[in-house]
């Protein structure tokens, strides 16, 4: 009697097997060892491919009973303890692998936890609920072994294999090997292994189980960036610095850059950081370096390069998958981001809605395990995979093996997680071959806070970070773009701003005012349209508290203004970072110095010589301390200490500010510790039941979720396409429609409506609910809750600190 893996429904509803259990088996091996780098620097690698293997074939021994084989069929009602197919591979592999404790341990725990979160390493060894629940896991067990059949054929793959090997171990025997193994190592090691090993046994089952292809990497064109129409080898004058244009000094960076290829030892290097100005294009560069790094990694190394482009923002996202896809053409990169399309921008709706679920949901897998030579995703994604325990991401972990990794706009992680984060970038570099590119134009202190704070020291001279543009303080000079203007000798408030924006400003000026909270944006924004109703300036306002559909409309909107309009926009921090947008002047309320700079990159971007030294006025409202904190507030006003300070200034500023906000005294940096310390001791997550509160790895996140905020669907009346998408969410809620078919149609539509509105506002209770998550304003109402130019309508009341 034929052994299943998987079933589907057949012509006449009923189900029927799809897959042989021993095929699937061999394709999750096959796959896993596929993906196996032969480049990892772990202790014992040739046991852990072994091990792997063992892994692999044991994952799904429980459904070789006849338990799970008629769940699958439906050939009758089974309980879910006895249909559970997980614990009788990992009692099996731990016997079969026990001559090597470690090897066995590890095998016990990554096929429990197959179809999982990971857990606490020791607690998945003796669960709470054991002692009060051992004769019915025993009994439960022995009808499961009782009730194996076929299972003679995993003989002919695994020599050692006997019905003898599936046995139940009592936890104390487990815990006292944890004990003995892991209990007080003092190393990270252990965490990427498993992580490793997880991530290469659960992507290969979910790639086998739903017959998605995997993808094969290939050659890219090294000169993509070079042979790219209007961009070309990078070309300058031989002479002074001081003398070229913006773009023959993009051309300088990039060639400076690229020319590190030629190094004897650049394949030794695993760690490079590139510092530059803003609009000084980065991104190409990035990307030229990274494709003719990999062109030599393949000549010399024998392999193939994923490359891993993380960013913070979705809308910078969006601008590098455009600019790659114009470099390498269509098919080569991936977005993996919140609103990207599974099908990819080449698909239109009108053709993807004829996909069959089951080719939807290929696409939808090979998006989400990263199927692509090059991909392109964000800083959540990135890094709550490097540091996390749920295995919907950690499927992805393995392919920063033998990758390239860049990080983009690294200023703003918050500081008191660099610590980790350097920890993790090192290892990466160290145990998996990660090659990681770190390039900001504000460079913040990831490795030395590493060190200082972790006690990680990065001993072998190949691994401290290498400068990819030794001459970066040279560029940095050449630029006099803008200046920044402290205005700071008191505190002002909104009617004294605008009169000082009337004293600073003049008609034929463009402006860019940010602030730190959005009710000020928006009380700023009535006030100057007020003020300025009688004039031909447009004015524009950004923030988080409009839909992103409509932000993205308004960045285009102002681009197509500002060449030949006067235009004024007023926004929150959301601007700060990647909108290409330039503006002659600028005001900045009092925050970071890395984050005024990053303003400051909005104001004369293109360096016209007309515009030099283009000023933004930093003013303080009296926000900062409430958004920012009191060592960021002070330190901030101790560095814009001067009358003014010009754009060849900006990089000693802000190094010298990052050093003192940096200072132990003033940033706390216990998370970073506590993080560390549940990596090294394997404390990944407490089951839910648990009242435990000692931190874990699951704590970590990029973004604090606020818990005074709430998801709203801004549904206008005019909006069919919003309407459409809230229509097919209830269908969905409903079970009319499936979750392939919303996601597929209507999911980016849907998610491009919802904004965070913090819960203080007295009108937030009068809002309809769409789900007990999601509020909705419903079409028929909106004009009482949602303002077409500044979004969400913020009645009188207290406001509290709260970021998005």
């Amino acid at each position: 009697m034929p052994v299943y893996s998987h079933s589907k429904p057949n012509k006449d509803g009923e189900r029927e097997g799809s897959k042989l259990l021993i095929d699937h088996l061999k394709g999750v091996r096959d796959k896993a060892l596929a993906n196996y780098s032969e480049h990892t620097s772990f202790s014992n690698r040739t046991n852990h491919k072994s091990l792997l293997e063992n892994i692999c074939w044991l994952h799904d021994l429980g459904k070789y009973t006849s338990y799970f084989q008629s769940y699958l069929l439906d050939s009758g009602k089974v309980e879910q303890r006895l249909k559970n197919h997980s614990s009788l591979g990992a009692h099996a592999a731990f016997n079969l692998l026990r001559k090597d404790p470690k090897d066995a341990l590890f095998a016990y725990y990554l096929i429990k936890l197959h179809h999982s979160n990971l857990l606490n390493f020791d607690e998945v060894f003796w669960p709470e609920h054991y002692n009060s629940h051992k004769w019915l896991i025993q009994g439960t067990f022995k009808k499961q072994v009782e009730n194996l059949q076929n299972t003679e054929e995993l003989k002919i793959y695994i020599s050692d294999f006997d019905k003898s090997v599936v046995k139940h171990t009592e936890p104390k025997t487990f815990f006292k090997l944890y004990k003995s193994e892991f209990q007080n190592v003092d190393s990270i090691e252990f965490y990427f292994i498993i992580n490793y090993l997880f991530s290469l046994l659960i992507e290969s089952d979910k790639l086998d189980a739903s017959d998605t292809i995997p993808y094969q990497l290939t050659s890219l064109p090294a000169n993509a960036v070079d042979d790219r129409p209007g961009i070309g080898k990078p070309n300058y004058p031989n002479s002074d610095l001081s003398t070229f244009s913006q773009n023959e000094l993009r051309n300088f960076v990039r060639s400076e850059v690229v020319k590190n290829i030629e190094r004897d030892d650049i394949l030794q290097k695993r760690i490079f950081t590139l510092a530059a100005p803003t609009g000084i294009g980065k991104t190409l560069t990035a990307l030229d370096f990274s494709l003719k790094l990999r062109q030599k990694i393949e000549s010399k190394e024998g392999y193939l390069s994923q490359i891993i482009y993380g960013l913070p923002f979705i809308n910078i996202i969006e601008q590098a998958l455009s600019e790659y896809e114009k470099t390498l053409g269509e098919g080569k990169t991936l977005g993996h981001y919140q609103f990207a399309d599974v099908f990819g921008k080449d698909k239109g709706e009108e053709n993807s809605l004829d996909d069959t679920e089951s080719d939807y949901s290929k696409k939808k897998m090979a998006w989400d395990t990263w199927q692509s030579d090059v991909v392109i995703t964000s800083f959540v994604q990135l890094f709550e995979t490097m540091i996390g325990n749920r295995n919907r991401l950690l499927k992805k972990f393995h392919h920063f093996a033998d990758s390239i990794i860049i990080l983009d706009e690294v200023q703003t992680l918050a500081i008191e997680k660099l610590p980790i984060i350097g920890a993790v970038l090192y290892s990466l570099s160290k145990y998996l071959n990660a090659r990681i590119i770190i390039m900001t134009a504000t460079q913040p202190k990831l490795f030395e806070l590493m060190e200082r704070e972790l006690d990680v020291k990065i001993e072998e001279p190949d691994f401290k970070p290498f400068n990819l543009l030794e001459r970066d303080g040279e560029v940095f000079s050449c630029f006099n773009r803008t200046k920044i203007i402290p205005l700071l000798n008191e505190q002002i408030d909104n009617e004294r701003f605008i009169d000082l924006f009337e004293s600073k400003w003049s008609f034929d000026k463009s402006c860019l005012i940010v602030v730190n909270k959005v009710n000020r944006s928006i009380e700023i924004f009535d006030l100057l349209k007020n003020h300025l109703c009688e004039s031909d300036v447009e004015l524009f306002y950004l923030s988080t508290n409009i839909t992103p559909v409509e932000r993205q409309r308004r960045v285009e909107e102002i681009k197509r203004s500002l060449p030949s309009k006067t235009c004024i926009l007023v926004s929150t921090q959301v601007v700060e970072a990647g909108v290409d947008l330039d503006f002659d002047m600028g005001f900045r309320d009092l925050g970071p110095i890395d984050s005024i700079v990053q303003v400051a990159g909005r104001i004369n971007r293109e360096n016209s010589e007309a515009r030099m030294g283009s000023p933004i006025y930093v003013i303080d409202f009296g926000d900062c301390q409430q958004i920012y904190g009191y060592a960021t507030t002070t330190k901030s006003v101790a560095a814009l200490n001067k009358t003014e300070i010009p754009e060849n200034e900006y990089k000693n500023v802000v190094e010298n500010y990052f050093a003192s906000v940096s200072d132990a005294k003033l940033s706390d940096f216990e998370f970073s510790r506590g993080i560390f310390q549940a990596m090294k001791n394997l404390r990944y997550g407490y089951p839910k039941s648990s009242s435990e509160k000692e931190i874990t790895v699951s704590d970590f996140k990029i973004i604090e979720n606020s818990q005074n905020g709430n998801s709203v669907f801004i549904e206008l009346p005019e909006d069919q396409k919003g309407i459409e998408a809230r229509t097919a969410f209830q269908a969905l809620i409903n079970n009319e429609i499936s979750r392939h078919e919303f996601d597929r149609k209507y999911k980016r539509a849907f998610h491009q409506r919802i904004i965070a509105v913090p819960d203080y506002l007295p009108n937030i209770k009068e809002v309809s609910s769409l789900t007990e998550d999601i509020l909705w304003v419903e079409p028929d109402v909106a004009e009482f809750y949602y303002d077409e130019y500044t979004g969400f309508m913020r009645k009188e009341g207290e406001e509290k600190a709260i970021m998005f």
